[in-house]
């Protein structure tokens, strides 16, 4: 999986359906159950927040551990 600033920028530029679906499927694709999130509005403006102030090296950290978890699953 590939994250980087152009990923990340274009992750912010869906709107919150869009948005949120995508953080569904990543976290069915790491073996947690979407539906133990509850994920409203203000969640999702949180989640952007997050995601705003990401640093390279925090991006790369989730790339690693999202590549172990899917490691683990196969």
């Amino acid at each position: 999986m590939q994250i980087d600033r152009a990923a990340l920028d274009k992750l912010l530029a869906m709107n919150d359906r869009q948005l949120k679906s995508i953080i569904q499927r990543l976290a069915n694709e790491s073996g947690i159950d979407p539906s133990q999130f509850n994920i409203d509005p203000a969640s999702i403006e949180s989640i952007r927040s997050a995601l705003r102030s990401a640093t390279d090296e925090d991006l790369k950290q989730v790339a690693e551990q999202y590549e172990a978890n899917r490691r683990k699953r196969g």
